[in-house]
């Protein structure tokens, strides 16, 4: 059971990881945009 759990986190996470970095990189060019308007 901890094996599987392992091997889910171990795929799960780096997508996840993705997603924040993705959404937070969006959220700061957004501002971005908005303060140079």
């Amino acid at each position: 059971y901890d094996k599987l759990m392992y091997l889910c986190w171990k795929s799960y996470l780096p997508i996840s990881l993705n997603y924040l970095l993705f959404f937070i990189g969006l959220k700061l060019m957004m501002n971005y945009k908005m303060n140079l308007v």
